[in-house]
């Protein structure tokens, strides 16, 4: 579930802990990373190139003398060719769409959501698979980027401290498998959620009318918490020198929530569970379209003794014209 830091965390992720900015952790981000557009691919060109440097070493494309197996050089290549592809793609994705999304804001100025984001008017679709996905994958990933270090320690001559390295970390991935173990259950339980949308799209000033689907095993749940958030990304850097970072930063500029009892949901078994919220006149449109961006969204987190549900779902809520 999102929650609201506190002072310390703020500062963790670099903002102060005197501010009274709402810092949302442990959320789900829009940006895929913290950098955007041509400085992504600048950032990534020479990862790419020098992965596929190394994939024509293992390969044997290339000559000279080799210390590691033809397979522990053409992993390490691989890291470095995804890694750098990964940064090439997204920038390339990011400047093709925000010239597209330049193209359309002239054409429709008083319509921005028709050029904002991919809506589909009907509602919108949380992935329980996907997210499911996307874990496992961070956990193979993670595992895969200790094996060097493992055989490093184990096949070198008083190299063991790499293996004691390897292992450690390999006990912190395994948050990852828990994690996606927790999504596993979620996705065999509850299956995918859809948010059906009254209207379309939501104005300032007015109300947000949607109807949650009931998901699968609705009686499992002790209660179900509904919040609207109004949440803006932000880049946030921290540290100096060589400790210096930069990361996404999601801040909640406005929420309101409501919460069905397991008396109240039983109600709205295998139904659609009706929403409702007032919209605030003087907050920030949606703008998907921008680096960071700035969105609405309505979070479902239902509380189960058994498995929790969790998931989000974006609601276009612009300016009237």
């Amino acid at each position: 579930m999102s929650t609201i830091a506190t002072p310390n965390q703020k500062l963790l992720v670099g903002v102060p802990a005197n501010s009274s900015e709402r810092v949302l952790v442990n959320h789900p981000t829009q940006s895929a990373t913290a950098i955007d557009g041509w400085k992504s691919v600048l950032f990534g060109s020479p990862f790419l190139a020098v992965g596929l440097f190394i994939e024509a070493a293992a390969l044997d494309y290339v000559g000279g003398s080799k210390h590691a197996p033809n397979w522990l050089i053409g992993l390490v290549g691989f890291f470095f060719f995804a890694a750098g592809a990964f940064f090439v793609i997204h920038g390339l994705r990011g400047v093709i769409r925000k010239t597209k999304y330049n193209s359309e804001a002239r054409q429709y100025p008083h319509q921005l959501w028709l050029c904002d984001y991919h809506w589909h008017r009907e509602g919108f679709a949380f992935s329980t698979f996907n997210s499911m996905l996307q874990r496992f994958v961070a956990a193979v990933v993670w595992n895969a980027f200790l094996t060097p270090f493992f055989w490093i320690g184990l096949t070198q001559r008083g190299a063991w401290v790499f293996s004691i390295f390897a292992g450690l970390f390999a006990l912190i991935g395994l948050v990852f498998w828990y994690r996606w173990g927790q999504m596993l259950a979620e996705l065999l339980r509850y299956g995918n959620s859809f948010l059906d949308y009254n209207t379309f799209p939501f104005f300032l000033g007015s109300s947000v009318s949607a109807r949650l689907r009931a998901p699968n095993h609705l009686s499992d749940l002790d209660e179900l918490t509904l919040t609207l958030r109004c949440v803006q990304e932000r880049y946030i850097t921290s540290g100096s020198g060589r400790n210096r970072s930069t990361t996404v930063v999601c801040f909640e500029l406005y929420g309101d929530s409501k919460t069905f009892s397991r008396d109240q949901l039983a109600a709205y078994s295998n139904q659609n569970i009706p929403i409702e919220f007032p919209l605030p006149d003087s907050q920030l449109t949606t703008s998907l379209a921008s680096t960071p961006p700035t969105y609405w969204e309505i979070e479902a987190n239902g509380k189960s003794s058994r498995v929790n549900l969790q998931a989000f779902f974006l609601v276009p809520v612009y300016k009237a014209a």
